[in-house]
């Protein structure tokens, strides 16, 4: 008897979903996560599938202009026709558009860069970023995902969510993404609590060596989690006489932030 083998994907598929609209769904999800352009081979070979029906999935993709293959290498990346999409989301998204104003405002006195991510099910996206006048690249790019337990802006989400959302969040497994990256569920719950006590989130080189941030949530008009701001910099700027300056700032503008979006309850420092 033939066996069939069956992606990780398949599993998290819905009842009644078509086969083809997941697999095209999967697709740009991976394409969105992966930060260099991917070749067909490997497209496949991350989603457990055959390399004709993933040939033929970004065939139609491309086509509608949802992806784009370089001449030369033949890879893919993400298409300008889902930055069409996602515009006209983000411009009828009013803690974006709240939000700007306060970014320009702290990436001017920080001279870092500054950024608002939104929460989706189990971690942080990018959606706006200002890139302040000292900074040295631009490390926070918009569509960029934040794992929730090792990222400023992620932490500081999480810790204003319900036991249900971290309970998935912790089922997904703590990844270790560098030597600073929190793996043990009681020490990150501890993170959490203090987080929720202070009132801003750090990510001193646990996602990415490199960089450091300082992240503060937003609440929406029925005290929702809606955002979080942060100010994220080398680490090598990085100092506790830096995080003493930024957290006031940080909480600041997402107390700002959360009162013009009619969250009452949030009072600056």
């Amino acid at each position: 008897m033939s066996s069939v083998k069956h992606s990780p994907n398949d599993q998290d598929r819905a009842p009644g979903e078509v086969s083809t609209v997941q697999r095209a769904l999967n697709l740009l999800k991976l394409l969105g996560t992966t930060e260099k352009p991917i070749g067909v081979n490997e497209i496949a070979r991350r989603l457990g599938k055959h390399v004709s029906a993933v040939s033929r999935t970004l065939a139609t993709l491309e086509h509608n202009g949802f992806v784009e293959r370089d001449e030369e290498t033949g890879r893919f990346v993400l298409g300008v026709e889902l930055i069409a999409l996602a515009s006209r989301l983000l411009a009828e998204h009013d803690v974006v558009r709240v939000a700007r104003p306060y970014l320009e405002e702290l990436a001017e006195s920080t001279r870092e860069t500054t950024s608002l991510s939104l929460w989706n099910k189990t971690h942080a996206i990018n959606v706006e970023h200002v890139l302040g006048p000292g900074s040295i690249k631009h490390i926070a790019a918009p569509g960029r995902r934040n794992p929730a337990h090792c990222t400023a802006t992620g932490k500081a989400m999480l810790s204003h969510m319900p036991d249900s959302t971290l309970r998935e969040v912790l089922a997904l497994g703590l990844e270790r993404y560098t030597d600073r990256t929190t793996t043990e569920v009681s020490a990150l719950e501890s993170e959490l609590d203090h987080i929720r006590k202070q009132g801003y989130a750090l990510n001193v080189g646990e996602f990415i060596p490199e960089i450091a941030a300082v992240a503060a949530v937003i609440h929406d008009r029925r005290g929702r989690v809606a955002a979080a701001i942060a100010v994220t910099m080398p680490v090598f700027h990085f100092t506790q006489q830096i995080e003493q300056q930024l957290a006031p700032l940080v909480i600041n503008a997402a107390a700002a932030i959360s009162k013009r979006l009619g969250y009452h309850s949030a009072q600056p420092i």
